[in-house]
């Protein structure tokens, strides 16, 4: 899977250190690669959880854009209460489950999904809708749409959990960046406002969704076909698509559905088994080569806090960059597969080390698999510091930069692998070369590594033990799931989990049942309007 990343349009407004708080400060003099270095721990894990639904559902606050190229002969789906195709902007989903959510007569669905619009009610069905029914039915049914990209098609990629509306950072870069709305925007608006426990939330405009997801779709469009491109691709619970223009596309099928209401088996509702093993599937990607991310335009992981000139810059950056790379066909690096080597190599071994040895004997085999590799028998002179540089390339000898976001990606890339070589070598100096090695070495040994984990803060460091058959590995998904799943995942089989705390919060954010979500590990989320990186 290739991506074109957007990457070095946040370090351009990011590139300089601020005196304050040692945060950065919006700045407009360019790329950095001391930032790329800086932040080298999230470009890293932006370019590993990219169109993945596991690593994008725990990372969730996206930090970059990426353009994406859709092949000719990829089938999409979407679920609405008539057979005739959208003529405004609608959505798209990559599975048919994500999409037969959608696919409702007279109900009003998640809001801003791959169907009906954000929250549409029956008020704004039109007149081809009512008319295509007959007459002596006065239901309106659910259709599920199937339809075929019919040339390559161009989106703009939001990383992270992008659809969810929440109030928690997951909306920032569209909003403040490709929207440039300010904070002040929603604090106004009664029904993104926390309302408390006891008071109900009120409801947004009609038609508009939760959090304006109507109007966002909108605005999103306008700046696509602005751009030359034909939607967005986000996520939530599944990967979607806004797509602006719908006669782009061939409809290979509009099918109507059973009644919701329709008594027996096989009508489960959102959020059942058979919709999280679909999205259990996309948890490490796609799938099928349905989707291309080059990455070599990626626009990087930008500030804890931004001033509002600086966001704007980002977005100048952006609408320069894809210009220049959405009809190229030149070579990209697929950083993806890079980044996948070095989780596959260190990931596990590490939460061993970090948790499972307890002796020194098992620790000194540990890090002696990981680092004799890059030791040079022959010269007894051989220094800590050569392995070092021997082990902080060598995933990174088969890559040449093409384009300035790849530099700035290779820099991130060889900042977080010199980190992993100096602990495990700082590791093997302590239970290896030391000739009396004691329990403090050990101790000591277990706590770098740990220190290690929570510099990289790798998604697979959070994994479900093996599931039985009617189950599948589940974690938050807007609009679902729990602040304990979050922090320790576990397997499930659909049910409700009812009394726990909703991870999304209450609201149009979220569903009832809690406040901000506590979260109590290293996982933790970035926003731009926050501190958190």
């Amino acid at each position: 899977m290739r991506f074109c990343t957007l990457l070095t349009g946040s370090l351009a407004a990011a590139s300089a250190v601020g005196a304050r708080s040692g945060e950065l400060v919006a700045d407009s003099s360019g790329p950095s690669e001391e930032i790329a270095r800086l932040r080298a721990p999230q470009i890293f894990n932006a370019v590993h959880n990219a169109m993945r639904q596991w690593g994008s559902s725990l990372h969730h606050n996206g930090m970059s854009f990426f353009l994406a190229t859709v092949p000719e002969g990829v089938l999409f789906h979407h679920g609405n209460d008539s057979p005739l195709s959208p003529t405004e902007p609608e959505w798209l989903a990559y599975e048919i489950e994500h999409a037969e959510g959608f696919a409702r007569g007279r109900w009003s669905g998640p809001g801003g999904g791959p169907g009906n619009g954000p929250g549409s009610g029956p008020g704004r069905r039109s007149r081809a809708i009512l008319e295509a029914v007959d007459g002596d039915d006065d239901e309106v049914h659910g259709y599920l749409h199937v339809y075929r990209t019919t040339r390559t098609m161009k989106y703009i990629y939001v990383d992270g959990m992008g659809a969810g509306k929440t109030s928690m950072g997951t909306l920032d870069s569209q909003d403040r960046i490709l929207r440039g709305k300010k904070p002040d925007d929603e604090e106004q608006a009664p029904w993104i406002r926390d309302q408390g426990d006891k008071e109900p939330v009120p409801k947004p405009p009609s038609g508009g969704g939760p959090r304006d997801e109507r109007q966002r779709a909108t605005d999103l469009c306008e700046l696509a076909q602005e751009w030359g491109l034909d939607g967005i691709i986000r996520m939530e619970a599944g990967f979607e698509i806004i797509q602006c223009d719908f006669s782009d596309l061939e409809q290979v099928q509009a099918l109507q559905r059973p009644d919701d209401n329709r008594p027996g088996p096989g009508h489960r509702g959102f959020g059942g088994l058979e919709q999280l093993r679909g999205l259990a599937e996309r948890y490490q990607g796609i799938g099928s080569s349905r989707t291309a991310i080059d990455y070599s335009s990626m626009d990087l992981p930008r500030l804890s806090s931004a001033e509002q000139d600086g966001l704007a810059g980002i977005k100048a950056y952006v609408a320069k960059i894809i210009p220049e790379r959405k009809d190229q066909l030149s070579r990209t690096v697929d950083w993806q597969d890079v980044t996948d080597m070095i989780v596959a190599r260190y990931a596990d071994r590490l939460k061993f080390m970090a948790e499972g040895v307890h002796t020194l004997e098992v620790m000194a085999s540990e890090v002696n698999f990981l680092t004799n590799v890059f030791i040079d028998n022959r010269d007894r002179e051989d220094k800590a510091d050569k392995a070092v540089e021997r082990c902080t390339y060598f995933y990174l000898h088969s890559v040449s930069p093409v384009t300035e976001p790849d530099v700035l990606i290779k820099a991130a890339l060889e900042t977080t692998t010199q980190r992993i070589c100096k602990v495990l070598f700082q590791v093997r100096q302590l239970v290896v070369d030391d000739p009396t090695p004691d329990r403090e070495s050990l101790d000591e040994s277990v706590s770098a590594v740990k220190a290690l984990m929570e510099y990289l803060n790798w998604v697979r460091f959070k994994r479900c033990p093996p599931c039985a058959i009617n189950e599948v590995c589940l974690i938050p998904m807007w609009p679902f799931g729990t602040v304990d799943q979050y922090n320790s995942p576990r397997c499930s089989n659909g049910t409700v989990f009812d009394g726990e705390e909703n991870y999304w919060g209450r609201g149009p954010g979220g569903r009832p049942g809690g406040g901000p979500p506590r979260v109590g590990d290293r996982h933790k989320p970035w926003s731009l309007s926050g501190s958190e990186l």
